[in-house]
């Protein structure tokens, strides 16, 4: 082992794999947080703004923030070839990577940030390369979108939001990814929307049941049944209650 080379065994050997907590934050010797995941051989870092390896391509924040700029000073000027939407995949690979721990964390509010990133970075791939080149990264448009508006959610209700305000992004997440356009017999594209409509739905499903029952339908559920059960005494007061109600309603 030469003497510029750091063996780290002693810090895995602290934390072992397989304990409880997999995730951690570290405070750097610069004094800024990092997220510290442990693996079976190692340790991976995320930084936790900007790239998530700390890398700054042309000393931008990121390969993103380069060409963005770029299309900027040079709107219908700008050359981007293959290699520049390589550069762009490959990064969002590491902000996947990075969102996903975020969202397994509860930090919703970085999970929401770096799922819109990706998007916006679908959104310029389609503005500067060919449809055939960005299939590879818009046949997982889907589900950046079921992550972004369930971050949304979440971190709604976290930060003490309406659980009805967290539904109503949900819904609409929900719409958003139905009217994506198809992409043909693009399989990953298909199962991706799929799995995310369901993924959604079980988590709308999940917070409908979080709401404060409606006594209106309460009463409404108990006149079908006693209707039903032709208990048309109990009927009749359930009718007269249910009226009064809605004409309270009504008033306010």
């Amino acid at each position: 082992m030469g003497n510029n080379e750091t063996d780290i065994s002693k810090i895995l050997q602290d934390w072992k794999y397989g304990d409880e907590d997999h995730v951690r934050r570290v405070t750097t010797a610069s004094g800024d947080e990092v997220l510290q995941v442990r693996l079976p051989l190692g340790i991976e870092q995320y930084e936790l703004k900007g790239r998530p390896d700390g890398l700054r391509p042309q000393g931008e924040e990121s390969w993103f923030h380069h060409y963005s700029s770029q299309a900027e000073k040079n709107l219908w000027n700008i050359e981007l070839n293959e290699e520049d939407f390589q550069n762009l995949k490959e990064e969002c690979l590491l902000y996947y990577y990075r969102y996903l721990l975020f969202f397994q964390l509860g930090e919703y509010d970085h999970c929401s940030r770096d799922t819109l990133r990706n998007i916006r970075v679908l959104d310029f791939a389609a503005t500067h390369f060919a449809p055939e080149i960005c299939t590879s990264l818009e046949q997982y448009r889907p589900y950046i979108l079921r992550m972004h508006c369930m971050s949304e959610a979440l971190g709604t209700i976290e930060s003490g939001g309406d659980i009805s305000e967290a539904l109503q992004i949900l819904t609409e997440g929900i719409a958003t990814i139905e009217k994506l356009p198809e992409m043909g017999r693009n399989k990953i594209f298909h199962l991706e929307r799929k799995n995310s409509l369901r993924a959604a739905e079980e988590l709308r499903q999940q917070l409908l049941k979080m709401l404060p029952p409606d006594p209106l339908s309460e009463l409404r559920q108990k006149l079908a049944e006693a209707i039903e059960e032709e208990d048309y005494e109990e009927a009749a007061r359930l009718r007269d209650s249910l009226e009064r109600a809605e004409g309270r309603n009504e008033a306010s």
